[in-house]
Parts: C-alpha cells; sequence; structure tokens
C-alpha cells in the first residue's frame, strides 16, 4: 500500500512538474480538458461554445495589456509600453536617416544635371556662333573649344548636345518631386518622433508615482491616468518597419501632376 502511494505521489509531481513548464497554450488547453472531464464525471454542464468563448478569453487576459489587466499591473504596463516606444523610436531613426540619405542623393542629381545643362547651354551658344560665323565665311574646319571639326561633325556635335537636354530636364524636374516627397516624408517622421518623447516623458512620470506611492494600484483615478496613456498610444503611428528605397521614392500623384501640367503649359 506503502509503494502505490509512493508512486501515485510521484505521478501528482511530474504531472505538476509538466504542467508548469508546458507552454502557455498547452496548460490552459489541459484546464480545459481537466473542466470537461469534471462535466462529463457529473458537474454542473457548460455549453460547448460557452467553453470556447471562455478559453478565448483567458488567452486574451493572457496575452493582451486589457483594461483589467492595466489597472491590476500598472508599473508593469507602464513598463512594457515604455519598451515598446523606445523600439518604435528606434526604428523611426532608421527612417529618419535614409530619407536624409535618400534627400541628400536627390539633392546631388538635381545639382549635378543643372550643372550639365548649363554646360550644355553655354556650349551651344559658343558652337553654334562659331558655326554660323564659319559658314559665313566658307571657312571650314571650325575650332570649338579647342577642336578642329568639319561642317558636317560641327552639326554632329551640336544636335549630340541639343539631344542631352530632355534627359537632363527630365531627371531634374523627376528628382524635385522625390525631393519634396523625402521632405513630406521626413517631416512626418520628425513629428512621430516628437510625440513617442513626449508620451515616453508622460509615461515615466506615472511610472514614478507608482514607485513612489502618489498613486496607489487599484485605486480608481490611476484607471483614468492609463486609459489616457492608452489613448495617446493609440493616436501615434503604426507603420515604423524599415521602408525599401522604392517606397521611400514614390512621390505624390497630385505633385507628379502638377509637374506634368506646368511643363506642358510651359510649352
Amino acid at each position: 500500500m506503502k509503494s502505490i502511494l509512493i508512486l501515485l505521489g510521484a505521478i501528482v509531481v511530474a504531472v505538476a512538474a509538466y504542467f508548469f513548464i508546458a507552454p502557455r497554450e498547452q496548460r490552459i488547453a489541459m484546464l480545459d480538458r481537466v473542466a470537461t472531464i469534471g462535466e462529463l464525471s457529473g458537474g454542473e454542464k457548460t455549453p460547448r461554445i460557452v467553453r470556447e468563448q471562455q478559453r478565448k478569453e483567458r488567452i486574451r487576459q493572457d496575452n493582451t495589456w486589457t483594461p483589467e489587466n492595466r489597472a491590476l499591473h500598472p508599473i508593469e504596463y507602464c513598463q512594457a509600453q515604455l519598451e515598446k516606444l523606445s523600439e518604435n523610436a528606434s526604428r523611426l531613426d532608421v527612417q529618419a536617416h535614409k530619407y536624409a540619405v535618400a534627400k541628400n542623393q536627390a539633392q546631388r542629381v538635381i545639382a549635378d544635371s543643372e550643372a550639365q545643362l548649363s554646360d550644355i547651354a553655354q556650349f551651344l551658344k559658343e558652337a553654334k556662333s562659331a558655326y554660323r560665323e564659319a559658314d559665313a565665311a566658307g571657312k571650314w574646319p571650325v575650332t570649338i573649344r579647342g577642336f578642329a571639326l568639319s561642317k558636317e561633325k560641327a552639326q554632329e556635335k551640336i544636335v549630340a548636345a541639343a539631344e542631352k537636354r530632355p534627359t537632363l530636364q527630365s531627371a531634374i524636374a523627376r528628382n524635385r518631386v522625390l525631393l519634396a516627397t523625402l521632405e513630406k516624408k521626413a517631416v512626418r517622421v520628425v513629428e512621430e518622433q516628437k510625440k513617442i518623447i513626449k508620451t515616453k516623458e508622460r509615461i515615466q512620470i506615472v511610472l514614478n508615482d507608482l514607485n513612489l506611492k502618489k498613486v496607489v494600484e487599484g485605486d480608481d483615478s490611476i484607471t483614468d491616468v492609463l486609459n489616457a496613456i492608452n489613448d495617446s498610444l493609440g493616436a501615434l503611428g503604426t507603420n515604423y518597419e524599415d521602408p525599401s528605397i522604392d517606397d521611400m521614392l514614390v512621390p505624390d500623384k497630385s505633385s507628379t501632376i502638377k509637374v506634368s501640367f506646368d511643363a506642358i503649359m510651359a510649352e
């Protein structure tokens, strides 16, 4: 008899140990099965659909900062939100850096293209003037920027230079639109960063008060404070992931249309 009791005790200890080391979802499922067995053995029967809803609610309470969990564990809630905000702040820092790099790149393209256009304009001015003088005097080859060119070659160079202009003009217009888009997105990132800083400061004040017992856990006032914090968190943005360069450089449709319209009206 004694050996049987020892064996049963060992089984109970083993089951208890397994229960405590099992994942949370398995523990909940085990409790559900025990409840079902109790009902089948003569206890009050609960409809399956009710048991399923109760199981979902237990999981929700176990994995979500519900109003009940916030009220019961305000310190842990504040700590968790500060950690989440810090993670989001780091993601925003990455976005801000990428936007700054992309803006610099767009600015360089614009500056380089404008410099090339200026040089082409000056070249065409010199080349056309030299060509007209040589053609009027019938003196060939003509010297343009130190190069002696026949009439045909002079024509080729003038046409080739002029044909470069549309590509450069398009690059300037496109990158100006992209630059404007990046600047808007960068401004939004800065605004979001400021919101996160203010929200973190607000939560930290509440956390300090809780730690100093200025606000008592379970008091009705803390519930109002935590609800206000939760509302502030809900007002923040949600997309803090690292953006691809393609996502970053998508221009606003209205800006693209305006650039195209202005170009058409200028013709």
